[in-house]
């Protein structure tokens, strides 16, 4: 099912005690991931997976979580385009993560002080290229939803 941002930004303000949401194969904006964070302060759990084709590279969506979801302690973001700026923006913002997924997130180096934050910080760290041999949608889903046929 494919749902706009105003249609999930509508069901979240009546959520107020939504606690787990996940979002995957469907593009959002962060206005949405916004509105989410604000009208969901008890979101404890964000799963927000294949968003974007490889080589797509953007912070939005990362500094949106990071300003509004505080209370995140998990968070999958499986196929994400954010970058190491973005990554430290999450960090920085959501204090109790010790969960974090971010398996085909290519954009993201994990070194350095970057990598001693995640690993110091984290109790389960996916990196970016761990397999996402578990994750329940497939290559073929997301090159469906990128390059639908004709």
């Amino acid at each position: 099912m494919i749902i706009s941002d105003e249609g999930l930004s509508e069901a979240a303000s009546k959520l107020p005690f939504l606690e787990e949401l996940e979002i995957s194969i469907c593009p959002i904006s962060k206005h949405a991931v916004e509105t989410i964070g604000r009208s969901c302060p008890l979101l404890r759990s964000f799963k927000f997976n294949l968003q974007r084709c490889k080589g797509y590279v953007c912070d939005d969506e990362a500094v949106a979580i990071a300003q509004t979801m505080p209370e995140l302690r998990h968070l999958q973001l499986l196929g994400n385009g954010l970058t190491n700026e973005g990554l430290q923006a999450i960090l920085d913002g959501c204090h109790h993560l010790e969960y974090l997924d971010l398996r085909q997130c290519f954009s993201v180096r994990l070194v350095g002080n970057l990598e001693r934050r995640c690993v110091e910080r984290m109790k389960n760290l996916r990196h970016p290229c761990d397999p996402p041999h578990d994750y329940e949608f497939s290559a073929e889903d997301l090159d469906f939803w990128f390059y639908p046929s004709d």
